[in-house]
């Protein structure tokens, strides 16, 4: 091996290409990116996502499940300073071939060698092909100093508890004083039960939280090896984990036979489900499969360890075995001289052929069963012990040659001797069982396919298989393609074809095992997508673990608040797995963009207050910790603060989530989305491609909202086309923000209080849980970590946008912000690195208003407020997309369109209702929403003028005395920097034209 290479991806996008792999240095990584990124596609079996790592603070990529195991080992290791995901890209000369290879992870660990890491199932890893790129990188690693190591599946109870563990390491979001009380406090020895509660000055749930914080990051730890539970002891010390890394790779195979069967000669055909002859002698000369071997026994005795048997192999190797092991053990299992019954007999037992059979039937099976007895043993019950008086019969006694005992049966049942001698060698075979009517294989008869031939099956199977894609087909046509590919595959007349009425019969049964013919094509290609395993499962441990989103088109019509028509709304849902709380929810009308996603998002961080006259159980309190888990309940449900609109509460639980499973929509993995996961330390894991099942709690929800309040509503069109009313747009009566209204008060009012069958306690079975009570269950069990009590949080969910500062202002959407918040950064560099960055700073903007934009200034870490300068002339917000239509109608209008121009006509048209395109449509919808999509605080400067001694003062800086002041002073405009008119003298200014068109006339057509 040779020409060893290193390649690098920049996070600028440069590609260091062919590095000398002896001089790389763990400092070549600190800006690379992932050689190779996501690749999605329908069918995969695998979940590609995004960790949110405490160690890198930012995101790492994974690109299966068992990648994510090896992250969160890596996130917990103390020692390993940096997290790098498909670092590079490594290339040799291989055996006079070129090799390349792409590590999954690089864990850089302080002053130790760094340590490339591959992850592989470990069935994988005897197969020539990865165990031959394994070995080269190996050596490769080896030569140049590095550590390698393969990671495949870790111990179940261990990984369960990093898991859970794992939702504790967030540490900005526990309380410094508690964490400070809790590490001054001596707690080692003390059990996790103990631990909670040691502390009765905190609430319990933030106790409870805390300590698991600090489980995480190791101050104190205790035995990962099972599962968690309040008996566990704390102690000092490193972590002791197991995982599952292996620095020494397996031989590979070179032939694998993955068909056991096919190498030992077929067992003997039985005739159905055997009840005798099961014993097997184990003694001197008997022959065992030990290991795949095949092994004779020679000498059986005793020992203090119990029985033993001495065997020898083919190749003469004697060894000693456990009688036990031998005969309870799977590695291990006796061959037997004779056919005996076998797991592998194509027959079914007994009990499933006996089962099958009506109470007449079995009754005639036992009085047959009770002649076989008596003509073979003497006795109807078959044993001297149960005699009936006067057995045995002198015609049947043992003494009785047995042809003369069959015949007397023969004559007794009026059937021929031959059929007697057939009743008893089915009876010593297969005892009862053999006795019935068509013998025991009967149940291939029974319904179904059972008569029909396997390779007419198989065929059907294969032509319906064929559609799955394609249009529905009937079932004639099947049959008519069934004859020629039969008699092509298999030969002219080989196979029998079924009656046409057969066929469609049979057709019918193998509809329900491949659906072709009943159900529509799409829900025909989701079935046929179904793993032929069991399925897997995401199992979250306690609330905010996992957040599903998802969108989905109501199936009820509101109404357009501009246009009086109706319109076709769409929900988007923010979900807690464990809980099934519905945290957040948003309607739009027409389509769904990021910031809706986002400000759903928002919600679970920030609920929206409870209505005025919900019930007291729909409301939740405002830190979103339920009443019941409270220290003082009493005191707090009697509380009577409200807010200015007399609501008390919140409508939603608050969480702070560590996951979010999205699809693969614009929206949900755009930009906006991904940056807001990376600041909040939200993990994202996208749904496989068009698998619905995924998300299947919250595709539950939907059907669930449509039966129970949707359809309901006027306006309601049913879930497709053939459900749909006469005229269902013309019954639309709600606007959408009453709509939104309806949804999220039967949300809290009934759904969060309904039980649910998915939501169990396994500890007590039968216990169905309701959402709410499903929460407080979770809270109870893993303690609850507070939303933070930031006012500003709503800014972090706002687009983020990279520009410079000029003297005056920023200049994006091709408008100009500028505001006080500016001084002192004005034509400076930022000091953010990276590609986006350049010198620019970091601006959120609100797509749907297009007015303001916000600033963090980095010195006082407070947040300003930046106006666009045409802001004050505007009455409402305005979106982006709103801006940019207006702009390109005035441009056909006017030669020199200015935005105050392009807004009036824009108005004017939607207010005339002058021919609306659809894209105009769905934004004048968009804009008549009128809820905003985050509730953004005051910033800084907004507070200070909306002091009554600074409005005054502002006031008279406008040559305004006091006595002229009106009582409601207009809020002044923010401070717009200098102005960038033209050379114009005052005088020219004063005398312009009464006319501000002047331009636009003189180009008029007549």
């Amino acid at each position: 091996m040779d020409q060893i290479a290193i390649h690098l991806r920049r996070i600028d996008g440069r590609i260091d290409d062919r590095q000398a792999w002896s001089a790389t240095t763990a400092e070549h990584f600190q800006s690379v990116a992932p050689w190779r990124t996501f690749r999605w596609h329908y069918g995969q079996k695998h979940y590609s996502g995004t960790y949110w790592s405490s160690t890198m603070r930012a995101h790492v990529i994974y690109e299966s499940r068992l990648e994510l195991t090896r992250l969160l080992y890596a996130d917990f290791d103390p020692d390993v300073t940096a997290i790098y995901a498909q670092p590079f890209l490594l290339s040799a000369s291989v055996d006079g071939n070129l090799g390349r290879h792409v590590p999954d992870f690089l864990l850089l660990r302080g002053k130790r060698p760094p340590l490339v890491v591959d992850v592989k199932p470990s069935h994988l890893l005897t197969r020539p092909k990865i165990a031959s790129a394994l070995g080269w990188a190996q050596e490769a690693l080896a030569n140049r100093g590095w550590d390698f190591e393969v990671w495949c599946e870790p111990p179940q109870a261990e990984l369960e508890n990093l898991r859970f563990l794992a939702g504790y390491r967030r540490d900005w979001l526990f309380e410094d004083d508690l964490l400070t009380e809790i590490r001054a406090a001596n707690l080692h020895g003390m059990t996790l039960g103990e631990v909670f509660k040691a502390f009765p000055g905190w609430p319990g749930w933030k106790v409870r939280a805390t300590v698991l914080q600090l489980l995480w990051c190791q101050h104190f730890v205790t035995d990962l090896s099972t599962p968690l539970t309040v008996s566990h002891q704390l102690r000092q010390g490193p972590a002791l984990v197991t995982g599952a890394a292996l620095s020494d790779l397996p031989e590979p195979i070179r032939s694998e036979n993955h068909d056991d069967i096919s190498s030992e000669s077929t067992p003997p055909q039985k005739t159905g489900a055997r009840m005798s002859g099961a014993g097997v002698r184990v003694g001197v000369g008997a022959r065992l499969k030990y290991d795949g071997e095949v092994v004779v026994v020679e000498e059986m005795f005793e020992s203090t360890a119990g029985n033993e048997v001495l065997v020898r192999d083919g190749p003469g190797r004697r060894f000693r075995l456990s009688l036990r092991e031998v005969l309870s053990s799977g590695r291990a299992h006796v061959i037997s001289e004779q056919p005996a019954p076998s797991s592998d007999d194509p027959g079914d037992t007994a009990s499933v052929v006996l089962s099958q059979l009506s109470e007449p039937e079995l009754t005639q099976v036992r009085e047959r069963a009770a002649h076989m007895n008596e003509v073979i043993y003497g006795f109807r019950s078959g044993t001297p012990e149960l005699a009936e008086p006067g057995e045995p019969k002198p015609e049947y006694a043992p003494t009785v040659p047995k042809m003369r005992r069959y015949k007397t049966k023969a004559a007794e049942l009026q059937v021929s001797e031959r059929t007697i001698k057939r009743w008893v060698q089915s009876f010593l075979v297969d005892r009862e069982a053999g006795l019935i009517q068509g013998g025991s294989q009967r149940t291939s008869d029974l319904g179904g396919v059972g008569r029909a031939d396997p390779r007419w099956v198989e065929m059907a199977l294969e032509i319906m298989a064929e559609h799955t894609d394609q249009s529905k087909p009937s079932r004639a046509k099947i049959i008519r393609s069934m004859g020629p590919r039969l008699q092509a595959r298999y030969g002219q007349g080989e196979v029998a074809l079924p009656t046409r009425a057969t066929a469609y019969r049979w057709l019918q049964e193998l509809d329900r095992r491949l659906p072709t013919f009943r159900l529509s094509t799409k829900r025909n290609r989701d079935i046929a997508a179904r793993p032929g395993t069991a399925y897997g499962k995401l199992r979250p441990t306690r609330p905010g673990e996992y957040l599903l989103l998802d969108t989905t088109r109501l199936d009820v019509f509101a109404l357009d608040p501009l246009t009086l028509k109706w319109v076709q709304p769409e929900l988007t849902v923010a979900m807690d797995w464990y809980s099934r709380c519905i945290t957040g929810i948003r309607v739009t009308p027409v389509s769904t963009k990021s910031i809706d996603v986002a400000a759903v998002l928002f919600q679970t961080y920030r609920p929206r207050p409870a209505g005025r006259e919900w019930p007291k159980h729909a409301v939740w309190p405002d830190h979103g910790v339920p009443r019941v888990v409270l220290v003082d309940a009493d005191a707090l449900a009697d509380d009577d603060s409200v807010d200015e609109h007399g609501r008390a509460g919140v409508a939603s639980p608050a969480m702070v989530p560590e996951t979010i499973i999205v699809d693969h929509g614009k929206p949900y993995v755009s930009e906006h989305v991904t940056s807001v996961c990376q600041r909040l330390g939200i993990s994202v894991q996208p749904a496989r491609l068009r698998t619905g099942r995924d998300k299947g709690p919250i595709e539950r929800f939907f059907k669930t909202l449509r039966e129970g309040k949707l359809e309901s509503l006027p306006g309601y069109k049913g879930p497709d086309l053939f459900s749909r009313g006469l005229n269902p747009e013309g019954e639309a009566f709600f606007f959408l923000d009453e709509l939104e209204a309806i949804i999220r008060e039967w949300i809290a009012c009934t759904y969060h209080h309904r039980p649910h069958s998915g939501l169990i306690d396994p500890r007590v079975p039968g216990l169905k849980l309701s959402p709410a009570a499903a929460f407080e269950h979770g809270i109870a069990r893993a303690g609850y970590i507070e939303v933070p009590c930031d006012p500003d949080l709503g800014f972090e969910f706002l687009k983020t946008i990279w520009k410079p500062i000029h003297h005056y202002g920023v200049e994006t959407r091709k408008c100009r912000y500028n505001g006080p918040g500016l001084n002192g950064y004005r034509n400076t560099k930022s000091p953010y690195t990276g590609p986006k960055a350049g010198g620019r700073w970091p601006i959120q903007v609100d797509p749907d208003n297009i007015n303001l934009a916000y600033f963090r200034r980095p010195d006082t870490h407070r947040w300003h407020t930046l106006e666009w300068e045409h802001a004050p002339a505007q009455k409402f917000p305005i979106s982006e997309e709103a801006m940019e239509l207006a702009r390109s109608l005035a441009r056909r209008k006017y030669r020199f369109p200015d935005d105050d121009t392009a807004v009036s006509e824009l108005l004017e048209r939607w207010n005339l209702g002058l021919g609306l395109t659809m894209s105009e449509r769905r934004i004048a919808l968009r804009l008549a929403r009128e809820q905003a999509a985050f509730d953004l605080p005051a910033t800084q400067e907004d507070e200070i003028e909306e002091l009554p001694a600074v409005a005054r003062v502002l006031a008279l800086d406008s040559g305004q005395t006091p006595s002229e002041m009106p009582d409601d002073i207009d809020k002044p405009e923010h401070h717009e920097g200098d102005a960038s008119g033209d050379d114009d003298e005052e005088d020219e200014l004063d005398n312009r034209p009464d006319t501000e068109n002047f331009y636009v006339d003189a180009i008029e057509d007549a």
